[in-house]
């Protein structure tokens, strides 16, 4: 995916930037819960984050709620924290601006904009995490990990995320047809 060799690495905020979206490609988190987790809530020796029930977005049942992490995003995740100044403490988010302050769901989208020019195509902060319900489903995962995993109260809000292609629905008849079961030789 060529946004993500779009941050420059080399910066503090190019290192946010590129682990934003590895996150959120990685786990669906909320614009607005990414920007609000703090050192305390990633667990890099256990692969996790936890989304605390003061940031989770649905008010009527706000619960904390635990996302898993792939290896690849802790190896990221431990080179931002690595570069944090020795100042900031567990209260400064680890999605921040340069200096510290907390970044605002407005200023990632504007970030996202800048390397929208680049790509040629409209990129946004929710587009993300819509990206990560697509291929989440397409590499195999099932619609009710998602919804959990995402936090929807009904799989009528997570259909909203999917846009199955035809090469989708093929692939997965090809996997799962009962015929393939039926008419095998044994």
């Amino acid at each position: 995916m060529k946004l993500l060799s779009l941050p420059n690495k080399n910066t503090f905020s190019g290192l946010r930037d590129h682990c934003l979206i590895l996150l959120t490609l990685d786990t669906g988190i909320r614009p607005k819960e990414a920007l609000n987790l703090l050192p305390t809530d990633i667990k890099l020796s256990s692969l996790e984050i936890t989304v605390r029930k003061e940031v989770a977005k649905t008010k009527t049942s706000r619960t904390s709620r635990t996302l898993p992490i792939s290896p690849i995003v802790v190896l990221h995740l431990r080179k931002l924290i690595r570069v944090r100044p020795s100042n900031w403490n567990d209260d400064v988010p680890i999605f921040c601006s340069y200096n510290g302050q907390p970044m605002l769901e407005t200023s990632w989208g504007h970030k996202l904009k800048k390397y929208r020019k680049k790509l040629n195509f409209s990129i946004t902060p929710y587009s993300l995490r819509h990206c990560f319900a697509l291929y989440y489903l397409r590499s195999g995962g099932n619609v009710f990990t998602l919804q959990r995993t995402m936090r929807h109260s009904d799989l009528n809000m997570t259909k909203r995320y999917l846009a199955l292609t035809t090469d989708d629905l093929k692939k997965q008849h090809q996997l799962a047809s009962p015929v393939n079961l039926f008419t095998q030789k044994g």
